[in-house]
């Protein structure tokens, strides 16, 4: 039984912020496809394919492995820009009205568009980082890498959070 919940639409207003962050993000994403193109022919044959908690390389593989990041990438920059553009059909932790509705798509657009930009610079310092262990034999991405990532999707995630529950 497909639930069919009924939210009104809104006009969402772009600040210069969201101007910014999507402009950083595509730059980002660009920033990811050419690194590869450019680094390419001097990685050796194998480089690594996966890296453990510590960021220290656990298995490694074909060079030709380091075209999956920009193309995860991409499909990920691709799809999170279409969602944002129906922020009435996100699953919202308050009650959307006529009168919140475009306080609270803004908040959510403006979340996924963060979480775009927090996405595409992880991947543009993994892709770096392998190519950077592949050409330099260097120790991997750095023991800070994991907790960092998690600790920034955690306070962005906490505040959109608050802020929804402060519009409703």
């Amino acid at each position: 039984m497909k639930n069919t919940i009924k939210r009104p639409k809104a006009d969402i207003k772009y600040l210069p912020v969201d101007y910014i962050v999507e402009s950083a993000s595509a730059i980002l994403t660009i920033l990811l496809i050419i690194l590869p193109i450019y680094f390419y022919n001097q990685l050796p044959d194998t480089i690594p394919t996966h890296f453990n908690a510590l960021g220290e390389p656990d298995s490694y593989g074909s060079k030709n492995t380091i075209w999956i990041l920009p193309v995860i990438g991409l499909i990920l920059y691709v799809g999170l820009t279409i969602l944002n553009k129906y922020p009435h059909v996100f699953n919202y932790p308050v009650e959307v009205t006529e009168s919140n509705a475009g306080k609270l798509y803004q908040t959510a657009t403006r979340v996924i568009r963060i979480l775009k930009l927090i996405i595409t610079s992880i991947f543009v310092y993994l892709c770096y980082g392998t190519i950077n262990s592949g050409i330099n034999d260097a120790n991997g991405l750095g023991t800070w890498f994991l907790p960092v990532f998690i600790v920034i999707i955690a306070v962005l995630l906490v505040s959109m959070l608050l802020a929804m529950y402060r519009n409703r």
